[in-house]
């Protein structure tokens, strides 16, 4: 039987020849140029998605290792806990570290001696492989309970700086759950891979197993570990995962870990990220609807994608609130429903953070409203008894004269007190303007010396005419307390004032320093806190008020070590305007 197409009329055939060459042809041109935009397209959104979702679980598990470390840097730094583990390493464990360690969820805390002999053990853990000399942070084989886990641990030496006596071990297991955990933040399959020698091993993907990260290529591990840069691969996990294999770094180089976040290779993402499947799908459906399948594939496909996009976005920029709509019940779904549930624990862990940030502000108010009652009660009581004696009819004159003066002193000196009290308290809402940053200087030390006090006065300014934003009144405040201390100091004796100015890292800085007996190193990290003082009458607010007053106009405000043998206080604010180039 001759073949259908030869017992057709010419004209027939011209017309099927011709509806080939202007639909069909350009219909399967469109479709494979279609096919290759949406696999391409749709792979890159992807991968933005994987990377993204990867360094959130890269930030979960080092949050683990910096409270360790932090803490830990914390106890070596007290010389009363350092003093306490000597005595007894078993106490190296006092109550209020205990509390401290569950809220920020560490629950292993060891002691070792220098030659990494266990000394104390929170809890009883067989460390397969210790750290390493000069890590501060490690991820550990442990074993408890006759289960093999994880630690994320932060080391730290005892005393910090010289020798080491003691190493205090902090951290936090890592079982099973904290995998599934980060699939539930992420939605996305996550391992970790920790480091023995040169290999990396995975404890949790099967139960009772221990794998062997052996299918990287070389170039790969080069780019991990040399590098210490992500790799993302589309055949990740033996071709099962598209993924991201991202190193865990501690802060000497070294690569602890190394984290994997993929997402199954399945379902609609396979067809999707195929060309030669793409081709066919979009040609069939074009010949049959070809109006409908754009149409169809911008719903199916590129808007979720869109949304998710959107969504991620608008998560990078801290919008927590972000949510995607949720269209279908794919995998697409699936995502959507995984970047809902990442967001919402987020948000949750933001509104904690924000109600934990509103206890220690009320605390700080607590010790505040103590301290100012304690300044009070001595005044108060000097008067009450003071106005008491007044009332004795035979009290003798000249005495009553003396008990009104310290009557009125000591008012005077609790109405200062409230004073600086309210100026400390009431929020300030800057003025802000173009400023000279040495105008409010100038102006403050020109008051300060307006009594005709002997001071001599160097400038050095070498910041020309760069401008900073700033409210020029509460600077010159700023400036003023700190030019009254200084000549307090000074204590009448021939003062000099030395005024300098620069620019360093994009800031404009300002530095006055004075002839004056200076600041005890050891009283330094305390000179902004409120009601510390050093003098009999000071309230021991003045450099607090202007401390809040440079904050509240986005600078900084420093006490450094003297040039000299007085004190030097340092003032350093974001350029607003580059000075003009001559």
């Amino acid at each position: 039987m001759p073949f259908p197409l030869f017992r057709l009329g010419r004209l027939q055939r011209k017309v099927l020849l011709a509806i080939s060459v202007i639909v069909i042809v350009p219909m399967l041109v469109a479709g494979w140029l279609a096919a290759e935009w949406v696999s391409i397209s749709f792979e890159k959104r992807l991968q933005q998605w994987i990377v993204d979702a990867a360094r959130s679980n890269q930030h979960w598990l080092q949050a683990y290792q910096n409270d360790a470390v932090i803490l830990g840097r914390v106890l070596a730094d007290d010389p009363a806990y350092v003093a306490k583990v000597e005595r007894n390493p078993e106490e190296a464990i006092p109550l209020p570290v205990q509390r401290i360690s569950q809220e920020l969820g560490i629950n292993l805390i060891q002691l070792y001696s220098p030659e990494k002999k266990l000394l104390y053990s929170s809890i009883p853990v067989e460390v397969n492989a210790l750290w390493e000399r000069g890590q501060t942070e490690a991820v550990l084989k442990v074993v408890s309970q006759q289960k093999t886990m994880l630690a994320a641990v932060g080391i730290t030496p005892i005393p910090r700086r010289g020798k080491p006596r003691y190493y205090l071990v902090l951290g936090s297991l890592l079982g099973q759950d904290f995998t599934d955990e980060l699939a539930q933040l992420t939605g996305l399959k996550a391992r970790l891979y920790y480091r023995e020698g040169k290999k990396y091993f995975d404890l949790f993907s099967s139960p009772g197993k221990v794998i062997v990260l052996k299918h990287l290529p070389r170039m790969a591990l080069a780019r991990l570990e040399k590098d210490k840069k992500p790799y993302y691969s589309l055949e990740a996990e033996n071709g099962q995962f598209r993924g991201l294999y991202t190193p865990i770094v501690d802060p000497t180089g070294r690569v602890e870990a190394i984290m994997f976040s993929g997402l199954e290779k399945r379902g609609v993402q396979e067809v999707l990220t195929n060309r030669a499947a793409l081709f066919l799908f979009i040609s069939l459906l074009g010949v049959v609807i070809g109006g409908l399948a754009g149409l169809l594939l911008s719903r199916l496909v590129v808007r979720p994608l869109e949304y998710l996009r959107n969504g991620v976005m608008q998560l990078a920029g801290q919008n927590f609130s972000a949510n995607v709509p949720i269209s279908s019940d794919d995998e697409l779904g699936d995502l959507a429903k995984a970047f809902n549930a990442m967001a919402a624990r987020l948000r949750e862990a933001r509104d904690e953070q924000a109600q934990r940030f509103q206890k220690d502000k009320l605390s700080a108010m607590g010790e505040l409203s103590a301290a100012l009652a304690h300044e009070i009660r001595n005044p108060i009581g000097i008067i009450n008894a003071s106005a008491a004696l007044l009332d004795k009819p035979d009290y003798a004159p000249e005495k009553k004269t003396e008990l009104t003066r310290m009557i009125r002193e000591e008012s005077l000196r609790v109405s200062h007190l409230v004073q600086d009290f309210l100026q400390l308290s009431r929020h300030r809402q800057p003025s802000f303007a173009d400023i000279d940053p040495a105008q409010p200087l100038e102006r403050a030390l020109d008051l300060a010396l307006a009594g005709g006090k002997a001071v001599t006065v160097h400038r050095e300014f070498h910041h020309h005419d760069a401008k900073i934003k700033a409210d020029p009144g509460l600077l010159q405040q700023a400036w003023g307390n700190i030019f009254t201390n200084a000549l307090q100091a000074m204590n009448g004796k021939d003062g000099k004032f030395w005024l300098r100015s620069g620019m360093e890292d994009g800031r404009v800085f300002l530095s006055v320093e004075d002839n004056g007996p200076g600041v005890p190193a050891e009283i330094m990290p305390r000179l902004f806190e409120p009601f510390f003082t050093t003098k009999e009458q000071g309230t021991g607010l003045g450099l607090t008020i202007a401390y809040t007053l440079v904050e509240a106009n986005g600078g900084r405000l420093e006490a450094l070590p003297p040039e000299g043998n007085g004190a030097r206080f340092v003032m350093r604010f974001p350029l607003y305007q580059e000075a003009a180039v001559l």
